[in-house]
């Protein structure tokens, strides 16, 4: 083998190594949202994987998976990313309430009813909610809130609670459906996926859920009310990371992650809720939904009927849900 040749072959060699370092560096994440590939929310987190993407020179190449797209729902996203089945999920805290009971808490009726509520007590929230996401081997990049909850349906509207009475609308929470049995109402679960044709087909009467995600989900195609008490802050929505695929990040890739992760996460936040009052308008101006605020004594008058579903809630769960709940309480003076 003459010179030239060995040099050649050096050469190829080198490339050879650099292009298997490059690739085995590289790490592919499938992360699940239960959202719509059109939804705000799916593209906010798009957005959210190039910038990862870029952060970390494409060593972490996240791909957002939309609703449909894996065989388990928005209700098993602990399960499947506790399981390594994807690295990445979205868990909306109402719809995981039963795995992660404590990182619901937001979801009681007339509780925590805003963002203004939620950065009260989120120190609570953390202190009680994110062991059982760690004892999952789960770890929480980060949270971001929807909007406030309210009540969207079709036919004869809800304008006061007594209004509830004989009729069925689909919760993402079983707090949810507590607060419409006490009004002598109805609760069916159903994906998100299901609820259009259920809406025109009778089955239920409407949904919780905020004017945010009617609009992005379009959803108005088939409501013609919104009863607006703001029920619950929105979500939060848990960010949840295997853990174990996390420690397997180089630390400078972890590193990266977690600084877009710090920014993402309150930029979601209000994102989402600078999106609510304009989507209402919206709502209402272009699409005929006719929205109905109550007054304050009117929410204050309904807030008082809520606490036996907080502590029968919290007595559920076991001693630290109680006195998680009884410092929230302490905070918002509820």
């Amino acid at each position: 083998m003459n010179f030239k040749n060995a040099m050649n072959n050096v050469v190829l060699g080198l490339v050879t190594l650099i292009v298997s370092f490059s690739a085995s560096a590289q790490v592919k994440w499938d992360m699940y949202a239960f959202s719509g590939v059109s939804h705000p929310v799916t593209l906010r987190l798009k957005d959210f994987a190039e910038e990862v993407k870029k952060k970390t020179d494409g060593k972490l190449l996240i791909t957002v998976r939309p609703a449909g797209e894996f065989p388990f729902k928005a209700t098993e996203v602990v399960r499947a990313t506790s399981t390594n089945q994807v690295q990445i999920g979205e868990g909306y805290a109402g719809m995981i309430s039963g795995a992660v009971p404590m990182a619901s808490v937001a979801n009681l009726p007339m509780l925590i009813r805003n963002h203004d509520d939620v950065q009260k007590v989120w120190p609570i929230v953390q202190n009680y909610a994110y062991p059982e996401f760690q004892k999952a081997g789960l770890k929480v990049l980060f949270h971001f809130e929807w909007p406030p909850q309210n009540l969207f349906g079709k036919g004869t509207p809800v304008l006061k609670p007594a209004d509830f009475a004989g009729k069925k609308f689909r919760t993402t929470d079983a707090k949810q459906s507590e607060m419409l049995k006490s009004l002598n109402a109805s609760a069916v679960s159903l994906a998100p996926a299901e609820v259009p044709l259920a809406v025109e087909r009778g089955v239920v009467d409407g949904f919780l859920t905020a004017g945010f995600n009617v609009l992005g989900a379009k959803w108005y195609e088939f409501v013609n009310w919104a009863y607006l008490p703001d029920f619950n802050a929105g979500g939060p929505d848990f960010i949840l990371v295997n853990q174990g695929a996390y420690d397997k990040l180089e630390p400078k890739v972890r590193a990266a992650l977690d600084e877009v992760a710090l920014v993402w996460g309150p930029m979601m936040t209000k994102e989402n809720n600078a999106s609510e009052a304009r989507d209402l308008e919206i709502l209402k101006t272009k699409h005929g939904i006719t929205l109905h605020r109550p007054s304050q004594q009117e929410i204050d008058d309904f807030t008082k009927t809520m606490p036996p579903i907080w502590t029968a809630w919290a007595a559920q769960h076991g001693p630290n849900a109680v006195n998680m709940l009884k410092e929230i309480r302490e905070v918002l003076k509820k």
